[in-house]
């Protein structure tokens, strides 16, 4: 990256509009429009935002949810906000979405990410010894493998429904020569983007080809304030592709909206902006998905709240309360208690009044069954969202060869995550590989071989508690090929049908009907 002589020293900005002359070398902020600031999203971010914030909060779990209130746990009419606020702290979120995320991604992730033999050694490295020596040991130049660094954008991709990965390079006079980048180790690397931090984004196609022209990235840095204090600053950068020349700008706004340029560079090595989008099977364009686990998150808020309602339900009804009758001098004539009545064991209580009593009184607790079995089958439909994740996709019309794939999970929405993911990280090796005068990055694997992986009984036994819930058996049939517990040939459809016929038959063939014996009889016997 190399920097334009015109720039001005960024510590040397003028004054805000309005604040009188500026300092020498200064350059005034322009006060802009809505529509020409950095911080305006595009109504495509903005729409998907708000799924963003819920999924975020629900992968942090309980502290984040709690903290959100009202948001994940409503208050019921008539609560009184200290009735409220003990409801909120007793009620726990048992975080199934996260354990979820990261079920799958170590599905994906049980076989380390292979950088194939097209890869530049100076990147690879040894590859006998995880890439001892190259650019993958620290790919972030904060001392993050290449490995661990998939796994996160992974996860974090899978959670939202797509992340991106900005390749960098270091600031420069622009005049170093490569012996001088390694002599002072200047090299790329990759910084991790989320989803809500790409506000806006402008394309154009070229030969065919959709290119990007402008994406403008959300940062937010902790800035030194006063002798021991920070505070955050909020800035835009701004990354283009104008006739060949890709660059930066980056940006801050102030509270008149005035934009300063902070800094800003060129990136005389690439053809195009060095970000590329790590996708997932919920893509619906160019920074655009729903995520994939969306629907299980909504799962989980509603198991969050009735568990809450079942929780304090059982704080109520477990409680029992002291009830007293005909007791003389507790009561005035206006009928408020004269003074307090002390229960336990070093204390008793008596009353002259013959028709006088004292006990404890308990609710029944006989709506607790109900709010259980609820709990049990968001669990069995949570389930089986889980699971949908690795059943292979239908088709319509389907060749002998395209049943036989069918049957693995090589279609499965996580098989497409995991290969948007190989994607991801190709385009990112080849623009690592262009800061380093290379035409290409080489390519990498990442593992979609999910059916390796003998099922263990317990995770059997759970399926099979999923369907007799109700859970589809279907998904379960193909996790059990999957898991190894089935062979590659058996018949799905044949299995679900004796399945379902067996259900049928049990419904149909009452119990036997044992007759009582009468005594009399018995004695005739002896």
């Amino acid at each position: 990256m190399a920097t334009p002589s015109t720039l001005a020293d960024p510590t040397n900005r003028g004054n805000k509009p309005g604040d009188g002359p500026l300092r020498a070398g200064g350059k005034p902020g322009q006060i802009l429009s809505e529509e020409d600031l950095p911080s305006t999203r595009s109504p495509q971010s903005a729409k998907q935002l708000p799924a963003v914030s819920m999924l975020r909060d629900l992968y942090l779990g309980t502290e984040a949810v709690r903290a959100a209130g009202a948001n994940y746990l409503p208050q019921a009419p008539g609560e009184k906000p200290k009735d409220y606020n003990v409801r909120l702290i007793r009620s726990v979120f048992a975080n199934f979405f996260r354990t979820t995320v990261d079920g799958l991604c170590g599905l994906v992730f049980r076989v380390d990410p292979v950088l194939n033999d097209d890869v530049p050694p100076k990147i690879a490295g040894d590859r006998t010894k995880k890439g001892k020596g190259g650019h993958v040991e620290n790919i972030d130049n904060e001392g993050t493998h290449i490995d661990v660094f998939c796994r996160d954008i992974a996860a974090d991709a899978m959670t939202t429904g797509h992340s991106a990965i900005f390749v960098e390079f270091p600031k420069t006079r622009g005049d170093e020569t490569r012996a001088d980048e390694d002599a002072f180790g200047i090299r790329p690397y990759w910084l991790p983007i989320k989803k809500e931090n790409i506000l806006s984004w402008r394309t154009t196609v070229e030969n065919g080809v959709r290119l990007l022209t402008q994406v403008v990235l959300q940062e937010k840095t902790v800035a030194p304030i006063g002798t021991y204090g920070e505070g955050e600053v909020t800035r835009y950068r701004v990354l283009y592709r104008d006739e060949g020349v890709v660059g930066f700008r980056l940006l801050e706004v102030n509270e008149k909206n005035a934009v300063v340029e902070v800094d800003a560079g060129l990136y005389p090595t690439q053809d195009e902006i060095p970000i590329a989008e790590v996708q997932t099977s919920g893509s619906r364009g160019l920074f655009v998905s729903h995520p994939a686990l969306l629907d299980f998150g909504y799962l989980n808020v509603a198991h969050y709240q009735q568990a809450s309602d079942y929780v304090y339900a059982m704080y109520k009804t477990c409680a029992p309360i002291l009830f007293g009758k005909c007791i003389p001098g507790a009561f005035d004539e206006m009928g408020k208690p004269v003074k307090e009545v002390v229960i336990g064991p070093n204390t008793s209580l008596f009353s002259p009044d013959p028709n006088g009593d004292l006990k404890y009184v308990s609710h029944d607790g006989a709506s607790l069954g109900s709010c259980k079995q609820a709990l049990d089958d968001l669990k069995a439909d949570m389930g089986t969202l889980g699971l949908q994740m690795l059943a292979p996709q239908k088709r319509v019309a389907e060749t002998f060869g395209a049943q036989k794939l069918a049957k693995s999970t090589s279609d499965s929405a996580l098989s497409v995550n995991a290969r948007a993911l190989q994607d991801g990280i190709e385009k990112a090796l080849y623009f690592h590989a262009r800061y380093m005068g290379l035409e290409s990055g080489g390519s990498v694997t990442i593992n979609r071989d999910f059916e390796g992986i003998l099922m263990e009984s317990n995770v059997m036994s759970a399926f099979a508690q999923l369907v007799n819930a109700g859970m589809p058996p279907e998904p379960v049939v193909r996790a059990l090929m999957a898991g190894g517990r089935l062979t590659e040939d058996t018949d799905v459809d044949g299995l679900i049908m004796e399945w379902m016929m067996g259900k049928e038959l049990d419904r149909e063939i009452p119990p036997p009907v044992v007759e009582a014996v009468p005594v009399e009889a018995l004695e005739d016997v002896e």
